[in-house]
């Protein structure tokens, strides 16, 4: 068996391996989107093949990350797969191996870092020696326990401004580390996402600076026949008023579908936690394992859960 980087066309095998492992297929556009046209512009992929046969893969996803002031490459652990009929013959470990080695010296990566789920956390940390940063709870509420307002300011908008970049950078960088969100990164993951539909939401404090959040709508798994909504963005400050004009704006833009919980992700000990915790935020299932893996002495801070700052925008799920 050979180890190789992807060539153009591999994305077609990669596809059908896709589909035999999950049991769902993941669409060409998509693949397209995530893999060769971020705004990176960089395919980070080793296959192993058995002559002509894919027998695994594994593929990075390249974000720029900000520690301190330095802003540095790291991967997005994303997709792996290891087709049936070569299990337990350590061809993941072995692409691991090959993947952050590659990109460690050609790239200057630093660390490799992600969302493992239950399935395959355990291989990440037994096999290929990742550390277990975080175990991140959702943070949710009731739609129907949100103090209702007579008014709100907040209103659905089209199109990432300047203003919204300095509105995370606001929130973002009180933490060490965090992911360097641009308005061409942010119109990349929300606006042309070929497999989820956002719902960007703004509220505008000054022509530099405007607060916003995006919003998904999904059926509900636990309850049939009700719809949640993941704020996979929260760029909202300390303000229990503002926030509430948030949540508000949100619960009537999708007033047609029965709701049943807000979700969200955040750290506990961002400012804004007490906030939401007042308007009735709880911690709750699932809960999300996140891990790294570093390669470069700079990134060792990674490791420290209090020193993230990290949104569910920022995992490939949502």
């Amino acid at each position: 068996m050979e180890i190789r980087d992807y060539s153009t066309g591999d994305e077609y095998k990669i596809l059908e391996l896709f589909t035999l492992v999950f049991k769902k297929e993941m669409s060409l556009d998509y693949w397209k989107w995530r893999f060769s046209d971020n705004p990176e512009r960089m395919t980070m992929i080793k296959l192993m093949w058995d002559g002509d046969l894919l027998a695994g893969h594994y593929a990075l996803f390249p974000v720029r990350l900000l520690i301190g002031d330095d802003l540095v490459l790291s991967g997005l652990s994303m997709t792996t797969m290891t087709h049936p009929k070569y299990f337990g013959k350590g061809i993941f470990p072995a692409l691991a191996k090959a993947l952050y080695d590659a990109q460690h010296r050609e790239n200057q990566m630093v660390a490799v870092w992600g969302f493992p789920n239950a399935n395959s956390h355990y291989g990440f940390i037994k096999n290929i020696q990742w550390r277990n940063i975080a175990a991140i709870p959702s943070f949710r509420i009731e739609a129907k326990k949100v103090r209702k307002v007579e008014t709100f300011q907040t209103l659905p908008c089209k199109e990432f401004t300047a203003g919204h970049v300095e509105a995370y950078r606001k929130i973002a960088s009180k933490f060490h580390i965090r992911v360097m969100k641009t308005e061409k990164y942010l119109s990349w993951r929300y606006l042309i996402n070929p497999s989820n539909e956002y719902t960007l939401f703004s509220f505008t404090e000054s022509s530099e600076l405007e607060w916003f959040a995006v919003a998904k709508l999904f059926h509900s798994i636990d309850n049939k026949g009700y719809f949640e909504i993941d704020i996979v963005e929260l760029c909202f400050p300390q303000d229990t008023h503002l926030l509430l004009d948030l949540f508000n704006a949100i619960i009537q833009h999708f007033s047609q579908f029965n709701l049943s919980y807000i979700n969200c992700w955040m750290p506990l000990n961002d400012e804004r936690h007490l906030a939401t915790e007042k308007i009735g935020f709880i911690l709750s299932q699932p809960v999300t394992y996140f891990g790294a893996k570093v390669l470069d002495e700079r990134a060792h801070c990674m490791e420290e859960e209090k020193k993230w700052y990290f949104s569910m925008g920022d995992s490939d799920v949502y």
